[in-house]
């Protein structure tokens, strides 16, 4: 049975617990939809996508939202140790950057939160594939059992350059902190907390 407590209507984005939040989205985003599932029979998950989708309706860019949970069946607590600090009006995340290639992540992983990502586009008629980029930010609670997770991605086409070209020893592996920081100002300026 869904758990849907979240909606993502006009350009913003509510929640009234874990953490009580309203979010501006960059109006060029469009919301996809949202999905909620249990995640390794051990964390409840509730997902809401934006998306910029080409003609073909190719994801170009993302947000990612993604407000999570432990069961009580567990004692587990999230622990993010090695990223660094972020500050957005009030609220403190942690936050990284990677890029990654969709079609081996999902074989990697094919029952993650990743995968239930990639699945649920695939069912509203988009298509996620290729090389991408993404700024990660975890907000936690105090006792570290539930977490907002936003992600903004966008494909790696738009650089010029391929996974292998800014992967370590790559032929532009110098160019990726200049793209690491570009990215964060775009994942940045995507959306806003109120």
């Amino acid at each position: 049975m869904p758990f849907i407590q979240r909606t993502g209507q006009d350009s913003i984005l509510r929640s009234e617990k874990l953490p009580v939040i309203a979010i501006q989205i960059d109006p060029a985003l469009k919301y996809a939809g949202s999905t909620s599932f249990i995640l390794y029979e051990i964390c409840r998950v509730e997902q809401h996508h934006f998306v910029v989708a080409d003609e073909q309706r190719r994801v170009l860019r993302q947000l990612w939202f993604q407000f999570e949970g432990y069961l009580e069946n567990n004692n587990r607590t999230y622990n993010y140790s090695g990223m660094e600090s972020l500050n957005l009006n009030g609220f403190t995340f942690l936050h990284d950057v990677h890029p990654m290639n969709v079609e081996k992540v999902y074989e990697e992983r094919p029952t993650s939160d990743f995968a239930h990502v990639t699945d649920f586009l695939k069912d509203k008629g988009y298509l996620l594939t290729g090389d991408f980029v993404y700024h990660r930010m975890v907000w936690l609670d105090a006792d570290l059992r539930n977490e907002l997770m936003i992600i903004y991605w966008e494909t790696l086409d738009a650089t010029g350059y391929h996974l292998t070209d800014i992967a370590e020893g790559g032929q532009a592996a110098a160019e990726w902190p200049a793209l690491s920081q570009a990215l964060q100002e775009r994942s940045l300026a995507s959306f806003k907390i109120l």
